[in-house]
This record gives structure tokens, sequence and C-alpha cells, in this order.
């Protein structure tokens, strides 16, 4: 029998096999409590000598569960499983029945061959329907990564929302453990991390080796992933914890590849140095704290200092830098926005901080001739220390890095990139990445990324913009005045209305925003104005943000011609800013500015749109690192080529959601020949992929979707007959449906794309289909089934994302009050209206049963914050302290011990249900009749559902 009819429990016993091949010892595990038993006993003998021959008693393996799991969240967990540099491995301590204290170790971080690598199969838990597990891989009895397989030609994207129905249903006590998830069809397999709240299926990645070729067979995959030791590597070490978001990330395999060319080189050549070149939007930060991070923990190098550029330093940035990273011994964040090059010089004093983060020009400022920190910073001279080197094809090539490298002499740079200078794009100096840093130890490049949907591809529209004139950009020709003609008021009169046309359709209904780059400060303020002239029913919220010092060479030549300088039209700006958004800032605090127009672009949401900026006019600033995933669209009306033209598209192409399924540009200039040399240098040659497909591709897909849709349901009307026909039919109008959807997302953002160009589908009957297609979702996710079975469609990949624009929910709203901004009082409390007002008008009801907590905490808490206070922290705290009290409140009404409260809750979140014979024997002690203990256990649960409900932040 050939693969191609290899059925799913065949697939499901070979990989066993593979994976007992390389080492991992095949047991039975039938059901959950066999798991608990089997757990129980490898942490019975893991732990012999500090048991001292005593075995754990049933109420002491009970306090493990409540140590290890009990109420933690699955990246409380996952934290716990992995310890800390300190104390690498996971380890709990409980009190024994005798009173004594017991530590308890129950993973190996550091050396992977003290752990047990097992696996099994078909674990069944009962829940709602009888879940099967397919394969799961346990180390010292813990179900650390699940896999689940569908049978060859089969979509493997069924497996993924199979996973997530387990996860609803019955993912529960040691399955809160897992940490990986691994889907499959035995041709195409996906890897991706666990968490709380939703799983995206746009970060489910492809395995790879180290040259970036894929490993989807799962033979192949299985011997490299599965390898006990990368396995062991990736908990253990290739796993990010993401503070301010609360959640885990595991690395892609490019992260993991470079990291580990980095410690192989440090380690090995500690006189040469090295570069990543991972392109833009793959993660070079992550990769870079991970190496730093390993770095440190060698101590074969005197100090590691991870540099990046201020320019890069929005309030945002600082805040994902802190939160990958653990606060330093004195609790202050890894990482401060601030000039003070004091406290870096404390640091590098201090023997506490053996990775110090700091920006270029800070270090410069400390070493630099006429600096007063010469003396202190003497012993650096000759002390081995390692340079991390953020964005290397901006800040390493000036001279605050030739007095870096005087000062400290005997150093290891690591630089990374994303666009490297070569032959080609070399500066006037003439060094190309390579002369800097020696040699280029991995690379991983934009077509790489494209191909693995890390980032997005590109659609470029080429608008012209000056008829009856050959004119193709900035250049001079004959006979004409072209820096004239391009500023022509005509001209950009016509640019403005092209946009405000067709920004919807670009950013789906605005759902995402845009940038639009321009040559100077001067053309910034034109369009600004031009857009206030010509968008008289505010249709869109523009904006422009520049630095003016560079440019104010001219002001007194401004002045004579009656004109503003910079800085005097960006204060106007401003001052329409801060009457739109209700905000307070001037070009005196222009870094609060940069912030909050950072913040907004970051949080675009198109169900508010009065607080968004939809296009953010730009000269050079918000070109390069910065990210943001609802940023779409790049409006361009200037020269660029090789890394500045990259960087710049760059930033329209990070992945979020179906509904946007690549970056657009749209270039009022001709820079099709730019945009060529300079895909072919950074994809080695080669223009695959870069390029989405065009629109006489998509509209023969989208002709081709519409004629299978009709065949399965001729009319909208038809679709109803299919409710009651089982599911086959109604799966065949899914499946047809989504891709009509899926072509659509891409096709509509073209020009030529008119609906009555395809007359099989008029729009009217498309949202016909789409409202029957909702229905067919909204059957399939009811949460009574009469059947026993689970249907097929439970499984598919439902496009439900096109149908729905932005969703105001619970984590929203959270990440809002997170990234309140504390600054100033003015802007506390614009954010906390904005956020009361979403709060108002929540149509969630997760979301309205926790307005009350969420609006109290507003008013309560945040008015009284310092501006150093983590506001998440603090919601976190204010939550427990609500919780603690409602718990109080109801036993002081019910005349039930807290302690008991306490325990059910507790119990409810460990187990899925309340423990009704503990609950029974308190009720009796407190001299209950039968009729009132049955009246109050019906009314606990309700307690317990509701508070856990109330208080739960992730779901």
């Amino acid at each position: 029998m050939g693969n191609e009819h290899e059925s799913e429990a065949q697939l499901e016993n070979h990989l066993i096999r593979r994976l007992s091949a390389i080492g991992y010892q095949t047991i039975t595990i039938k059901d959950e409590n066999s798991l608990v038993t089997h757990f129980r006993d490898i942490l019975n003998q893991r732990n012999a000598n500090n048991l001292n021959g005593v075995p754990l008693t049933d109420a002491e393996f009970e306090r493990v569960e409540n140590e290890l799991i009990g109420s933690r969240s699955i990246y409380e967990i996952a934290q716990l499983l992995r310890g800390s540099d300190i104390q690498p491995y996971g380890k709990i301590e409980i009190q024994r029945d005798d009173n004594t204290q017991l530590f308890l170790n129950f993973f190996d971080g550091r050396n992977w061959e003290n752990n047990i690598f097992e696996v099994t199969h078909q674990i069944t838990i009962p829940s709602k329907y009888q879940n099967r597990y397919d394969v799961t891989i346990l180390i010292n009895g813990m179900p650390i990564v699940q896999i689940e397989l569908k049978r060859r030609g089969v979509d493997y994207t069924e497996a993924f929302h199979q996973i997530i129905r387990y996860r609803n249903e019955s993912f529960r006590n040691l399955f809160r453990l897992v940490q990986l998830f691994v889907v499959s069809n035995g041709e195409e397999t996906r890897y991706f991390a666990n968490g709380d709240g939703n799983l995206n299926a746009n970060f489910m990645f492809y395995w790879t080796d180290s040259e970036n070729h894929w490993l989807n067979d799962i033979d192949a995959f299985a011997a490299s992933f599965f390898d006990r030791q990368r396995l062991h590597s990736l908990i253990a070490d290739y796993t990010i914890f993401d503070r301010s978001n609360e959640r885990m990330l595991i690395m892609r395999p490019y992260q993991i590849y470079a990291t580990e060319a980095i410690l192989k080189q440090a380690t090995e050549h500690p006189d040469r140095n090295g570069y990543i070149w991972h392109t833009t939007g793959s993660g070079k930060t992550i990769t870079s704290f991970k190496a730093s991070q390993l770095l440190s923990r060698l101590k074969t190098t005197d100090q590691i200092i991870f540099l990046i550029d201020r320019a890069d330093l929005d309030l945002q940035t600082a805040k994902n830098f802190n939160s990958y990273l653990p606060t330093t011994v004195s609790n202050e964040p890894a990482l401060d926005r601030t000039d003070n090059t004091a406290s870096l010089v404390k640091q590098l004093q201090s023997s506490d901080n053996p990775l110090i983060i700091t920006t270029i020009q800070k270090l410069n400022n400390a070493v630099k001739e006429d600096s007063r920190y010469k003396n202190i910073l003497e012993p650096f001279h000759d002390k081995h220390v390692i340079f991390i080197e953020d964005e290397a094809h901006r800040t390493q090539f000036g001279d605050m890095r030739k007095n870096i490298n005087k000062w400290f002499k005997n150093a290891e740079h690591f630089g990374f990139t994303g666009t490297p200078i070569f032959a080609e794009n070399v500066g006037i100096d003439g060094r190309t990445t390579e002369t800097l840093y020696d040699e280029e130890l991995h690379h991983y490049l934009i077509k790489d990324a494209i191909r693995d949907h890390n980032v997005l591809g590109f659609s470029i529209q080429y608008i012209g913009t000056i008829k009856g004139k050959n004119i193709t950009d900035d250049e001079q020709v004959p006979g004409i005045d072209t820096k004239e003609a391009f500023e022509n008021d005509e001209r950009l009169k016509m640019i403005v209305q092209h946009i405000m046309l067709n920004h919807n359709q670009l950013t789906a209904n605005r759902q995402y925003n845009a940038i639009f780059t321009v040559s100077s400060t001067e053309m910034a303020l034109k369009y600004y104005h031009m857009f206030k002239q010509l968008d008289i029913n505010h249709q869109l919220n523009v904006t422009t943000i520049f630095t003016w010092k560079a440019n104010e060479d001219d002001a007194e030549e401004k002045q004579d011609r009656n004109e503003k300088s910079a800085r005097h039209g960006l204060d106007d700006v401003i001052s329409d800013y801060n009457q739109k958004f209700d905000t307070d800032f001037d070009t005196e605090h222009f870094a609060d500015y940069f912030a909050d127009v950072s913040k907004r672009m970051k949080e675009h949401n198109a169900k508010t749109p009065e607080n968004n900026i939809d296009v953010l006019i730009v000269v050079n600033m918000f070109l390069t690192g910065f990210d943001s995933p609802r940023l779409s669209t790049l409006y361009i009306d200037k020269k660029l080529k090789y890394q500045n033209l990259i960087q710049a598209f760059s930033r329209t192409n990070r992945i979020e959601k179906k509904t946007k399924p690549f970056g657009n540009i749209v270039s009022y200039r001709n820079l099709k020949k730019a945009t060529d040399d300079a895909v072919k240098l950074f994809s080695a040659g080669s223009q695959e992929d870069f390029f989405v497909p065009s629109y006489d591709e998509l509209a023969g897909q989208f002709a081709d979707a519409i004629s299978a849709l009709k065949k399965t349901v001729p009319t909208p009307a038809a679709v109803d007959g299919l409710f009651n026909a089982g599911t086959d039919q109604l799966t065949k109008f899914v499946l047809d449906f989504r891709e009509i959807m899926r072509v659509f997302s891409k096709i509509r953002v073209y020009d030529e794309f008119e609906f009555n160009k395809f007359p099989g589908l008029p729009e009217k009957e498309m949202e016909a289909y789409r409202s029957k297609y909702f229905d067919a979702y909204r059957e399939i996710k009811k949460p009574a089934r009469t059947s026993p079975d689970v249907s097929i469609l439970d499984d598919i990949d439902f496009e439900i994302e096109l149908l729905e624009t932005d969703r105001i929910d619970v984590q929203y709203i959270v990440n809002l009050i997170k990234t309140i901004n504390l600054d100033s009082s003015r802007n506390r409390k614009a954010d906390s209206n904005k956020i009361r007002r979403l709060l108002q008008n929540a149509d969630s009801e997760e979301l309205k049963s926790k307005a009350d907590l969420l609006e109290a905490f507003l008013d309560e808490v945040v008015p009284h914050l310092d501006k150093q206070s983590d506001v998440g922290d603090e919601l976190n705290q204010y939550l427990d302290r609500r919780r603690r009290e409602e718990v109080y409140q109801f036993s002081e009404e019910n005349k039930v011990p807290v302690s008991v409260l306490n325990d059910q809750l507790s119990n409810y979140m460990f187990y899925g249900h309340t423990n009704s014979e503990d609950l029974t024997k308190a009720l009796n002690e407190a001299g209950y009749s039968f009729k009132q203990k049955i009246s109050l256990k019906k009314k606990l649960k309700t307690f317990v559902l509701s508070t856990i409900n109330r208080f739960t932040i992730s779901q």
C-alpha cells in the first residue's frame, strides 16, 4: 500500500514507530486516570532521594497538582516548568503530611539526558464528546507535545481546528501542561505554541533545516524536530515569554539556527564577528534577545551589550523589549528610554547585569573623547565584550560605531539586518556589511519569509500622475523643471483625491491604516493641508510627523516668502491633532506626540474610527523599525531605492487576519526598475513570491470560484435546503464560498476591480451568499447538538474573519488598558474615556460581564497611578482584590467558609466541576438542613461559574 492511501490510523502507527526508533519509549495510557498515575510514578522515581523512600500520599499528590496546575494560567504553568536562568529546571515546593517542606523536581531544563521521553496514543477523555487524542509526547510523565493527524490528502488545518475543539471541551488537569502542538497529514506538517485565549492559525510554523528547506513530510519532520535533544532545546531554550501580553512564543527554525550560529561563533571563534541577514518582519528582535540571553548563560565573556538605535525606541518598542526580558536585580526595567548616560555607566560598573540593553547614542556619549566617564570605564578597554547590534544596516556605519570600537578593543560584534549593505548599495564610506562584520552566519531572505507565510507578499500599483510628459522619476529631464512638475498643486490634488477614493477599498473599509511617504517636510505640510482642503466631510483622519531640526537651514528664506518653518507648520498640525483626539502635545514635547501617533497607528480599530489615524504622512520616520499588523498600505511620492525601498515596503507586510492578504503599495512615482533592482539584490537574485498574483490572474481565479459555487448552489435561496441534507452538501457550499471570499479579499484592492465585470455574481447576491455562509457557521457552532457524532464541519477552517469587522472583545479592551498613557493627566484621561466609550457600547456578552469591573478600575485606580506604573500588573492586582471581596461577601451572606469557596473555585478551574463531596461535608458541618443544602449547592455552583467567568481575562 502506497503512502498516498495511508489511513489516519496507519499514519499514527507509522509516526510512533519513527519516534521509537529515535529513542522514545512507547507506552500505553488509555485515559486521564492512567496518565495521572503514570506521572505520579515518575515523579516519585525522579525525587526518590528527596522523598527519603516514602512516596507521595494521595493528599500530598493533590497538593502537587494544585501547586503545579491549580488555578494557574497556561502561561504561568509554562514559566514554572522552565524555571529561570538561576534555577534552570521545573521545581515546586509542597508541605508533606508531617508538615515538613518538600522540593520536587519535574523537569531538567539544562541537561536533556536527565529527562524521560515517551510516546503514547489514543488517550481518551470523556467530555461533550469522546475525545481521543492522536499522539502524545510525554516528558517525565507530563504531556508536553500533542500531535493531531489527518490522513493524507485531507487539509492539515482540519487538525488545527480539532485541537481548538479539544481545548474547549476536554483539555484539563495535566493536559494544561501541553507546550506545543503539531498537526500533520503526512505531507504537510506544522507546529505552534499552546497558550491562553484563542490560538491563531497564522502562527502555525513550518519546520526547516538550517538552509531554510522545508521538512514537511512527517518522516523528515520527526527525524529533526522530535530528536530528543532538539525537542528539549525547543522547550527549555527557544521559548520566549511576553510578559506584557502574558503569552508564550515558540521560535521559528531560522531564528533558532541563527541563535545557534552566534553561540558557536562566540565559543569557537571569539576573535571574529558575524552578522545575521534575516529579512525585515521576520522577528530579528526576538532572535537577538534569545542570542543575548543564551550568551549570558555561557559566562565566557565579561559583558554582553545589546545595542539599538534610539530612533527605533517608541514607547511600545521599549515596552516590547522589557516584556521579553526579566527585570534587573534592582527591579528596574531592562531598558529605559531616557538619555541618562549615568545610569548606563552604573550598569556597566555593576556585576549584577551580565546583559545590558542600551542605545548606541547613549553608549557613544559614555565613551567619546570629552566624556566625563572615561576613567570609570577604562577597565573595559581590554575586557571581552560581546555586542549584539540591532538594525545593523543603519546604526553601525557612522562615527558612533568607530568611537565604540576604539574604546572596546577586545570586543566581538554580532549584527542583525534585514537589508545588508553590498557593493551595489554601498554608501559614501565604501564599507559593506561584510567588511564590518567579517562573515554572514545565517540568512533568511524575504522570499523565504513570504514562502513560509511569516510575512505577506506585495501588491504594487504604479499610478501615472503627469500626463503628456515622459517623466519617470526626479531625474532632470531636458526642457522641463521636474521639481515644479512633481510639486504642482494640481498633481497633489489629483493624488489626494485618488487616496480618498480608494482608501476604503485598499484597507477593507478602514480596518487598516496607511503611511504616505513624501520627499520633504515642505511636501508633507502641503499634502496635509491639501487633505484638509479636500476632505470637507472628514472622511479620513490624516496627520503628519517629522523632525524639523535638519530642515531649518532655510527658515529665513521661508520667512521672506511669508511661509512658516517646518516646526511652526508641525505645531499647527499638532494643534489640529489635539483638538481631534483630545490630547495635549506640542513640539516642545515631541517624544510624547511621537509615542501617541505610534500607539494610534498600532491600535487602529474599525469600530472606533474617531480614535484612529487613517493616513500618516511622513518623510523618513516610521519607514524603518516600525512594526504594526494594522498597517496595510504604503502610498509613495518620493524616490526610494535598495534598502530604503525594501524597508519602507516592509512596513505593510506583517501577518494579521485573512482580511489582510498582502501589503499594498501605491506608488505615484515610477519605481518599477528601483523595485526590481531591490528585490533582486535582497532575494539573492530571485523575485519568486515577492509579488502577489496580478489582477488578471486573480480575475481568472474569481471567475472559476463563482462557477464552482453556482454548480453547488445556483442561488442563495438554494442553500436553505442543504441544512437538512446531511453535512456533505453543506460542506461543499462552505468550501466553495470560502474560496470566493479568499480570492475576493485579494482582488478587491485593485483599481480595475468592479463587480459588474463578473455578471455571474452581482454584489447584492454575494452579500446574500455571505449571510447564508454565516448561517452555516452559526448552525455548526450551536452549543447543543443532537447527534453524538462530531460533524466534519466542526474541523473545517471557516473564513469567519472575512465576514466580520474588528471585534471589540475582552482581550482588546485589556490591551488598551495596559497601554494607557500615564505621562500626563490629560492623556491618561483621554485614553480612559476612550475605553469607557467602548465598554458602554459593548456587544460581547463576555465583555459586558466584566465591564463594570474594568470601568471601576479606570475610575478608582488609574487616576492615582504614577508614570512608571505597570498598568497590566495593577489591573491584575485590582481584579484579584475585587474577587476576594466578592468571595468574602458571598461567604458572609450564606455562612459558607471562605476556604470552602476558594477550594470550589480552584477545583472548578482544575477539573471543570465543583467538588460535591467536599461541599456536602462542609455544609453538614455548618448544620444546614437537606433542603437548604440542595438550594445552597445550586446557588454556590452558579456563584463559582459567574465568578470564574467574571474575573478570568484570558478565555
